[in-house]
């Protein structure tokens, strides 16, 4: 089993704002990713927990890198 980085929990990416997660294929020459509502993990799960679990549904790689899909700055607001 590869080993994965320590990743943020779900609460701490709420906290930014993100609600989304973009999850890429772990194997960098397909690269394959999807966006997904992060509504159905816990809180205290960590982005890092789920990683090992995806299968890329192009290449059929196990594992893969997630990050959040981040919340669009409020330029010229205020």
């Amino acid at each position: 089993m590869q080993d994965y980085p320590t990743k943020i929990t779900f609460d701490d990416m709420r906290e930014t704002g993100a609600t989304r997660i973009i999850v890429f294929c772990k194997d960098y020459r397909c690269s394959h990713n999807v966006t997904m509502d992060a509504a159905r993990w816990p809180d205290e799960m960590r982005l890092s927990d789920i990683e090992p679990k995806f299968r890329c549904t192009v290449c059929g790689q196990r594992g893969s890198n997630i990050r959040s899909v981040d919340v669009p700055p409020r330029m010229g607001t205020g």
